[in-house]
């Protein structure tokens, strides 16, 4: 009887501490979905196209090549970030240079 009585108070407090361990998880993961609502997710490669997007369009559309002075033109941009743009986007092998200062598309 003693022995009965011993072993159903060791369950009952592992069903308490199990209890407990429910309760904190439970804790837990109604924290978690808050969390990750409140990510904000970017956008920006979805909705605008990169400076070097830009100019490599401008330089497509053109049959004949555009040179710096187009490039401006259409794009705003200053010349020495036209110049950078056009310089990564030759070692990327996407323009060449057909005459000097005027680029197309490879």
């Amino acid at each position: 009887m003693k022995d009965l009585k011993k072993s159903l108070e060791k369950v009952a407090s592992d069903l308490n501490k199990a209890a407990k361990q429910v309760e904190k998880l439970a804790g837990n993961l109604e924290a978690k979905p808050a969390k990750t609502a409140a990510k904000k997710v970017s956008n920006r490669t979805a909705t605008q196209p990169t400076a070097a997007d830009t100019v490599y369009k401008v330089i497509a559309r053109l049959k004949n090549g555009a040179n710096m002075a187009a490039i401006k033109q259409k794009t705003g941009y200053d010349n020495k970030k036209i110049h950078n743009l056009v310089y990564k986007l030759k070692k990327q092998g996407k323009i060449k240079s057909e005459t000097k200062g005027v680029y197309v598309k490879v």
